[in-house]
């Protein structure tokens, strides 16, 4: 299979090099404005809040596509090379499509942002919530658990963390006013606005989520580090480092949700594996959809935030 993408990429890359050799400009950007290209929906998300009217803002990641196996395609790479610049926030697809680009700015969306390692995405280290927005957590490595995941592999998930949402929204800001000075005044205006939606929805969640602080909830796939971590919360994850489960490790899981009395096992509509509906099954509980990349993050935050609550409240987690 990994063979197969592999061809594919070398076919589409060899392909985007012919189109682009014998077209000289890329081709045209939508209504008369200039174009930029995030690499997923979220980041997308981001850039348009800042971006306002100024700019046609697209995405690579097609809706409900998983970013760890997508390979676009030569008319996706071409629509992409027409762009002023590429918000990318370095998942291996994004690395890939930056070979073919050529001119286009690459800019590292969160290059401000302190990432976290997989290795933490079973635990959670007690630390002060901080609300003010310029706060870097101390994120330490658990040795105790690395055996999971590769020491140093970092969390590409940053998005799903208000607080690196408001940083990588300022990197935007100063990346778009770079690109189009005229519309400083309009990007500083639209940053501060949703700087302050980011900040209330950061509130309201942590909040929502303060009752349930140092309880654990499970997950297919571990994207929700920093969720999990920005609101003190543990996410446990049956997939590890994209790996096929396997039955010692649904049995671990299964072991470890009996253990804290979970009935929810939180699947992203991108995998939708038939592990998780096993797990719940052994556990009498229920698969419900947690998405980490629907577009509208904001929204997306708070649904998040529902869901993990409800999923305490029903399963009496621990």
């Amino acid at each position: 299979m990994k063979e197969n993408r592999f061809f594919a990429w070398v076919a589409a890359l060899v392909f985007a090099a012919i189109l682009f050799s014998g077209c000289g400009d890329p081709a045209p950007e939508t209504g008369g404005k200039p174009r930029v290209t995030a690499g997923l929906p979220p980041v997308a998300h981001i850039v348009s809040g800042v971006a306002g009217d100024r700019f046609d803002v697209v995405t690579l990641l097609p809706e409900g596509k998983s970013p760890h196996d997508y390979a676009p395609g030569p008319r996706e790479i071409r629509r992409a090379a027409s762009s002023r610049a590429f918000f990318t926030t370095g998942m291996p697809f994004e690395a890939r499509a930056v070979k073919a680009l050529g001119r286009v700015k690459i800019v590292d969306a969160a290059r401000d942002v302190k990432k976290i390692p997989f290795a933490e995405a079973e635990h959670h280290h007690d630390h002060d919530h901080d609300h003010d927005h310029g706060h870097d957590h101390d994120h330490g490595h658990d040795h105790g658990h690395g055996h999971h995941h590769d020491h140093g592999e970092l969390d590409p998930h940053v998005w799903l963390d208000a607080g690196n949402l408001i940083r990588m929204a300022g990197t935007v800001k100063s990346e778009l006013c770079a690109l189009d000075p005229e519309g400083k005044e309009t990007f500083e205006k639209n940053h501060a606005v949703l700087v302050k939606r980011l900040g209330d929805i950061d509130g309201a969640i942590a909040k929502k989520l303060s009752p349930y602080k140092g309880q654990s909830f499970f997950v297919y796939h571990a994207a929700f580090g920093y969720f999990a971590h920005r609101y003190g919360l543990k996410q446990t994850a049956v997939e590890l480092s994209g790996r096929e489960v396997s039955p010692a490790r649904l049995a671990e899981v299964i072991r470890k949700a009996r253990e804290a009395k979970v009935k929810t096992i939180f699947v992203q509509p991108q995998f939708n594996p038939a592990s998780s509906k096993a797990l719940a099954g052994a556990i009498g509980g229920r698969v419900a959809p947690l998405d980490p990349l629907a577009g509208d993050v904001e929204k997306n935050l708070l649904t998040m935030a529902d869901a993990v609550r409800s999923g305490f409240s029903s399963g009496g987690d621990k």
